[in-house]
């Protein structure tokens, strides 16, 4: 649905932010564009004016980080191809991985993301790696589709508890970490973590030696709503957190419809991660 998306007028609020204009952007997607002519490795898709002006968002206008942030897109999406298969057949309210995203964004710009389990879909034997499909198709349409500068996770651990954690895959967890670092060049402004399982303080003593200092730091780990509460107000959370949104529930149905709507754009991330790029 094209109100998770910022509107034009919002895009202009937003690079003033930056101190950028209409002007500015276009003359750095005209100068990027000429950079992408002198890197044949690069595939077609990186002309796209939306995209490079995507990426320049991200890279908060400075172009020579966009330029690598360019080149490790694509890199990244071919040597993690496994992550990015069957992302267009997934439909959000079925899967074991719930990943919603506030339909409205805060005065600062920054979008609401809210992952947990969803522990109804589950079938047989726990595994934390089909969360990981619906997380990683949210993330890319949100990154190239919403403009917005930064993130605010809020990650739910209902249901949750240490044995869950021991049954995830390390490597898998290093390589989510990989595609976060170079591909989602997301700017996530907290991580906010309810209803945590027995012990989580040690699971995050064991995140604390892989998560960056500054990305460690903006951990918050709340005992109760009230709590974050004070982080996130309430207008920008569903009824479920007791918020002002719609349920969880409705959001995921509006978010099926989204998934629609992006379903070639899915199968062209596919495709491409399944192109290996020629040698620079």
């Amino acid at each position: 649905m094209e109100e998770y998306f910022v509107r034009d007028e919002q895009k202009c609020a937003i690079n003033a932010s930056f101190n950028e204009s209409d002007g500015t952007i276009n003359a750095k997607v005209v100068s990027l564009k000429k950079w992408v002519d002198e890197c044949p490795h690069l595939p077609v898709e990186t002309i796209d004016e939306d995209f490079l002006k995507i990426m320049l968002l991200k890279g908060k206008f400075k172009e020579e980080k966009v330029k690598e942030n360019i080149k490790n897109y694509f890199k990244y999406l071919y040597k993690h191809s496994e992550f990015f298969t069957g992302l267009a057949d997934i439909i959000p309210s079925k899967e074991v991985g719930l990943a919603v995203v506030s339909p409205i964004v805060t005065p600062s710009w920054e979008r609401i993301g809210i992952l947990k389990v969803n522990f109804a879909n589950i079938e047989g034997t726990f595994e934390f790696s089909k969360c990981f499909s619906v997380g990683i198709a949210t993330a890319m349409i949100m990154f190239n589709y919403d403009y917005t500068p930064t993130l605010r996770l809020i990650l739910d651990y209902e249901g949750f508890t240490i044995r869950h954690f021991f049954q995830t895959g390390v490597l898998q967890l290093f390589k989510l970490m990989s595609i976060y670092q170079n591909i989602l060049k997301m700017r996530i402004s907290g991580i906010e973590i309810i209803n945590p399982p027995f012990l989580f303080r040690t699971v995050l003593n064991i995140l604390k030696a892989v998560l960056s200092s500054k990305l460690y730091s903006r951990i918050t780990l709340h005992e109760n709503l009230n709590s974050l509460h004070e982080n996130v107000p309430k207008q920008y959370l569903p009824s479920d957190y007791g918020g002002e949104l719609q349920s969880i529930e409705e959001l995921l149905k509006l978010w099926d419809k989204t998934f629609v709507q992006k379903k070639s754009f899915l199968r062209k991330i596919e495709q491409v991660s399944q192109t290996n790029p020629p040698a620079n």
